[in-house]
């Protein structure tokens, strides 16, 4: 799980409004703030890898107008007011020096009849994301992209149901706070490697390439995010092919205290689908192993199923894959952690 951000709301004295879309004159908006984002090195920049949001990344804000209900139902979905709809707020950087850090348009207000105009908040990231076909709480629509660099960093917010402004003891009190909490939808590939190879002889990856991987499925969101469920398409796969960093692989003959390294940049880091592994999905890899006595080059290709390393990828697990390669046949271990522990990012008026 991931607690990406909060959204901050300035206070409000409005005329009231009846439940449905947000139509009416209203005195003051709803305002974004935040900190600034880290750096990030995926080629798209939707990639998250700690606890912020890029720079110049946005997600896509759904709001209901449930009424008296203090409980946000799917089931009745289609009884709720449309209060914001795929609302694009993007964070424009700047940090403590921008004031309005979180932008969106056109500006939305808070309701001032407050028991029968509950605000319930739903949100996804990126928005429009590339693969990603959405309406209103509903199933998603998804697929890969074929180039690891143009895949999305694809997270849903839980659902924050019962939201008023400023009504001491409800959900939302006069603390004007918002509190989004996004969670990682995808699964994160990445390959480190390394040799045992003698000194005198130099090993280099050229290339890797995961076969038969599935790569369309549906969402169906739960209020609860993490509790989201994905169904895939089992008839539509697609091969990825990660471009390799040009190094020779640390050996741990040379030097026993040698790890094993990335073998890839980060905007080759794969973002696939949560999936039971088939038989037909293989990994092949392609390595280079150069000798000075006798001096020769050998290129070997090697394909092992995917299913025999780890059978399952499961939703915000990082999964790394390391390659043990050296003068004899290569060998793979792999393992599955979260992606980072929980932190807040806490964002004020």
């Amino acid at each position: 799980m991931i607690k990406l951000m909060s959204i901050g709301f300035m206070s409000l004295a409005v005329l009231s409004c009846s439940k449905g879309d947000n139509q009416l004159e209203y005195e003051k908006p709803m305002e974004f703030s935040g900190y600034t984002a880290r750096s990030i090195t995926k080629a798209n920049g939707s990639f998250v890898s700690g606890t912020e949001l890029p720079s110049n990344q946005a997600f896509g804000v759904y709001v209901y107008n449930t009424g008296s209900n203090t409980t946000f139902d799917p089931a009745s979905l289609s009884t709720y007011g449309k209060f914001m709809e795929n609302v694009k707020v993007t964070y424009t950087g700047g940090g403590a020096a921008n004031p309005e850090k979180y932008t969106y348009s056109p500006k939305r207000y808070w309701p001032n009849s407050k028991e029968s105009n509950r605000l319930a908040f739903f949100a996804y990231y990126p928005h429009d994301g590339a693969g990603i076909t959405k309406t209103g709480f509903a199933d998603f629509s998804f697929t890969v992209q074929d180039t690891p660099a143009d895949q999305v960093d694809f997270m849903l917010a839980n659902v924050l149901d019962n939201q008023m402004y400023g009504a001491a003891g409800s959900a939302h009190t006069s603390t004007d706070i918002v509190d989004l909490k996004f969670y990682h939808m995808l699964t994160m590939i990445r390959f480190k490697g390394k040799t045992d190879a003698p000194s005198g002889a130099t090993v280099k990856v050229n290339s890797i390439v995961l076969e038969g991987i599935y790569n369309k499925g549906t969402l169906a969101p739960d209020v609860a995010a993490a509790s989201s469920v994905w169904t895939v398409d089992d008839t539509q796969t697609a091969d990825y092919t990660v471009a390799m960093k040009d190094i020779n692989l640390p050996s741990t003959t040379v030097d026993p205290s040698a790890e094993a390294v990335l073998l890839a940049e980060d905007n080759q880091t794969l973002l696939l689908l949560p999936q039971t592994i088939s038989d037909v999905s293989h990994i092949t890899i392609s390595y280079t192993i150069t000798t000075t006595t006798p001096a020769r080059t050998i290129t070997e290709t090697v394909s092992l199923p995917l299913k025999d390393l780890i059978a399952e990828w499961q939703r915000n697990n990082q999964i790394v894959y390391t390659l043990t390669i050296g003068l004899h046949p290569i060998e793979i271990s792999a393992s599955a952690e979260d992606w980072p522990v929980d932190e807040y990012i806490v964002i004020v008026e």
